[in-house]
């Protein structure tokens, strides 16, 4: 059975975040590394072990480098921003490019990648650079949790006085407790134990939509795929 969900979308500054939170979500990669190489001083170490723990800590360093750009883009997304960069944005000059950056990783992974985004949609009114980043976030959740064989998809339609712009896929889907989470800060699916994400990618979505008058939903179902739906306002200005 499908589940969907609106995510609650008040904005707060980041700086209302626990600093307790913060601080362990940032420490444990460093604590995690710091175990890893005591392990490696050991003299009877055999190499299968030594790998392992190499790859431990590139693990946790990729980790530690998606903790800190996460926290960096949700502190960027909260400043005022200045007058000039709120402009119309047609998203025909900006969706074909992301897909194609994007078309190597999925090809790797064996998925289809593809987009329908008509020339005629009426522009929206945001900052390019979100606009940019909210687009890469979903893209890439959308590859990331695509099996081989699989397929990714980015449609753009006119939807009242909105531009509806839906990442769907036959990824492994969500389960339904998770849905109403997924937008958290530092929240991971828990059916999914070895994703090392930073669990700020889909925060960062939530917090550019905020900021530009747009909403976001989500549909899931487990071992089916999921639709993340996008409005984005044609005729709003992002909030200061």
């Amino acid at each position: 059975m499908e589940k969907t969900a609106l995510p609650d979308l008040n904005l707060g500054e980041f700086k209302d975040e626990p600093i307790a939170h913060l601080m362990q979500e940032l420490c444990t990669p460093l604590t995690n590394i710091k175990t890893a190489l005591k392990l490696l001083e050991s003299p009877v170490l055999k190499q299968a072990q030594r790998q392992r723990y190499l790859g431990l800590i590139r693990g946790e360093c990729d980790r530690q480098n998606l903790l800190i750009s996460g926290v960096t883009r949700l502190l960027a997304i909260n400043r005022t921003p200045d007058p000039s960069e709120i402009v119309p944005i047609q998203l025909s000059q900006i969706i074909p490019g992301i897909v194609s950056t994007y078309q190597p990783l999925a090809e790797e992974k064996g998925v289809r990648l593809g987009y329908t985004v008509p020339d005629n949609l009426p522009p929206i009114i945001c900052i390019e650079t979100w606009l940019r980043q909210l687009a890469i976030d979903l893209l890439h959740n959308g590859i990331k949790y695509t099996p081989d064989g699989g397929q990714v998809f980015v449609q753009a339609s006119t939807q009242g006085e909105f531009i509806q712009l839906e990442f769907r896929d036959t990824g492994i889907g969500i389960p339904p407790a998770e849905i109403p989470k997924i937008f958290n800060r530092f929240y991971r699916v828990r059916s999914l134990p070895n994703d090392r994400g930073a669990g700020l990618g889909l925060t960062v979505v939530q917090n550019i939509l905020v900021r530009c008058g747009g909403s976001i939903s989500v549909t899931s179902q487990v071992g089916v795929g999921s639709k993340f739906r996008v409005l984005l306002p044609t005729n709003l200005k992002p909030k200061a």
